[in-house]
This record gives structure tokens, C-alpha cells and sequence, in this order.
């Protein structure tokens, strides 16, 4: 966690390694494939709020995305959204349990930092392409979020 001492604001950035190669919207591919993608981002994210202890209970956050790449071709950022950047705030509302239509449940990860991603709680900002990222390191590349604490204080 770092605090900006000049307004005592709150502030966590989290790094999110890709768990495969990140899909644009322009990637087609069947829905089940694309659901399980989606689930795989959903669950690194969690896993990485925990590890980083990401607060709970917040009442409204501010959350920008860098996207980080192995290599520095042209990307259009708001392409990444559907599969990547949306299982990712995903993550940051509590976790919930959905039945499946054909019976059984399906648990949906999620850290509880607010109680809802709609925009009531998450400010989501535009995201942006950052600098390119050793593929060593990132095989598929890497996803920083910046987390503000925008509750006035109140939640700690």
C-alpha cells in the first residue's frame, strides 16, 4: 500500500501476471472457451487482492488499469475490456454463489474490496497501454491496478 501523504489518500497497486495471452474483442472464439478465459483472469485477480491484502469494505474506489505487453506492437487498450479488464473489477466486488441452469452452483470469486463494481462504487478509468514487460518474467504479459480509496476516510 502507498498513501499520498499531501491529501492522506489511500492507495494499492497490485501486479497481475496474465494467466495466457491476453484476448481482444477481436478475438472470436466459442462462448465456453471465452467463459473460462474470463474465469481464469477473475480468479489470478482474487488470488493477487488477497496476496496483497487489498482492504474490504470500502464504500467507492478509483481503479485504473495498465496494460503491459511482451512487445511493443500497437494496441487499442479499450479492445482488452470484455476479456481481460471486466474479470478483473469483477474480482473486486464480494464473492457469489450462482446456480447453474442445469442444477449445481457456480462460485464467482470476488475480494469485496466494494460491495458492487457497478459505477455507484468503482470510478473505472480508461485504460492505457504501459511499457513493455520481459516475456522471462511475464510469458504473457502483466496487468498493474491502481486501487483509490475514494470513501472520504471513513472506512479503514
Amino acid at each position: 500500500m502507498s498513501i499520498d501523504t499531501g491529501t492522506a489518500t489511500r492507495t494499492w497497486t497490485v501486479e497481475i501476471p496474465a494467466p495466457a495471452a491476453m484476448k481482444s474483442v477481436n478475438k472470436q472464439e466459442h462462448w465456453q472457451a471465452a467463459a473460462r478465459y474470463r474465469r481464469a483472469w477473475r480468479d489470478t485477480a482474487w488470488a493477487r487482492y488477497a496476496n496483497a491484502k487489498l482492504p474490504q469494505g470500502l464504500s467507492r474506489i478509483r481503479v485504473e488499469v495498465e496494460l503491459r505487453f511482451t512487445d511493443g506492437r500497437k494496441r487499442d487498450a479499450p479492445n482488452y475490456h470484455y476479456h481481460v479488464i471486466k474479470p478483473i473489477v469483477d474480482a473486486l466486488q464480494p464473492e457469489r454463489r450462482v446456480k447453474k441452469p442445469k442444477g449445481g452452483i457456480r462460485v464467482e470469486r470476488g475480494w469485496g474490496v466494494v460491495p458492487d463494481d457497478c459505477a455507484e462504487f468503482v470510478e473505472l478509468r480508461e485504460p492505457r497501454i504501459g511499457p513493455v514487460v520481459p516475456k522471462g518474467r511475464y510469458p504473457f504479459g502483466l496487468v498493474v491496478l491502481r486501487v483509490t480509496d475514494l470513501s472520504g476516510g471513513s472506512d479503514v
